[in-house]
């Protein structure tokens, strides 16, 4: 090959390497749990990524998962500039592969059960043999509070009762609506949704659990602290009492998101710890 042409071809080769750099420098990848399907996941943090996006000057791209192991396989390769995931995932998160929690929402919510109202039943001690329908297995406001409650009562779920993994909370819902399921363990919060406001008055809460923190969101340990603090005041900003950000605060049901760091969730860590002890 001829120099001008190894020349060329090499300077083409770094133009493109440039622009493919700058492309990077510009976007920031948001991972967001598979808590429902990947089209419902993006629909839903579309508005936030795009505040994001014109609050930090760079575009911010919402991503998901087909599964939650699948997504938990990406936080370990570290495929996400940003993360928004249950405390008990953040854990593996901070674990395994250095993210550091930056913000959470407010305020915490319970985790419960469900019945029809129909149904008579009015206990847990009721539900002993009966079916159940959950959000996942690993959900700690999907199904392990409300697992640990049976056990308190004497109930093995998983032997007790025949429970069925759902993947969604309103899955679970409309399944305890359709009599599919006698049971349903879900985030208590779901049901303040305008889709559930009509029937939710059919619905009895035979459990209700202590309070529950919001997903934190969590940054990679490489990011810039620069930015990282850009992304605190950018989220922290969003306010019931602006219009326009009021909107994405209904979305998720809280009223606002606070600034968090891996100390205050390690204080969490070790309080579930204490009370798994117990």
């Amino acid at each position: 090959m001829k120099l001008w042409k190894v020349i060329l071809f090499c300077f083409f080769f770094i133009s493109i390497a440039g622009a493919m750099t700058a492309q990077g420098a510009n976007e920031l990848k948001l991972g967001i749990i598979p808590f429902k399907t990947p089209r419902v996941v993006r629909a839903l943090y579309l508005p936030l990524a795009s505040y994001l996006g014109d609050a930090l000057g760079v575009n911010v791209r919402v991503l998901t998962a087909g599964s939650y192991e699948e997504y938990m396989e990406n936080v370990y390769a570290q495929h996400y500039d940003i993360i928004a995931l249950g405390s008990s995932f953040y854990f593996n998160a901070h674990d395994k592969a250095g993210y550091q929690a930056i913000a959470r929402g407010y305020p915490p919510f319970h985790a419960g059960i469900i019945v029809l109202k129909s149904s008579g039943v009015r206990s847990l001690e009721q539900l002993k043999g009966k079916s159940l329908a959950a959000v996942t297995k690993t959900g700690r406001g999907g199904y392990k509070l409300q697992k640990r409650a049976l056990l308190k009562k004497g109930i093995d779920p998983e032997q007790d009762m025949i429970v069925t993994f759902k993947g969604d909370n309103d899955s679970v819902i409309f399944s305890v609506l359709g009599g599919e399921y006698l049971a349903g363990a879900i985030r208590l919060d779901t049901l303040k949704r305008p889709l559930f406001a009509k029937i939710k008055e059919t619905l009895r809460v035979v459990y209700r659990s202590p309070r529950i923190q919001q997903f934190p969101f969590a940054v990679r340990a490489d990011i810039d602290p620069a930015l990282s603090v850009k992304i605190v005041k950018a989220l922290t900003s969003l306010t019931m009492e602006r219009p326009e950000t009021a909107g994405i605060l209904k979305n998720f049901h809280i009223k606002g998101f606070e600034e968090a760091n891996t100390d205050d969730l390690e204080r969490l860590r070790k309080k579930r710890q204490k009370d798994a002890i117990k």
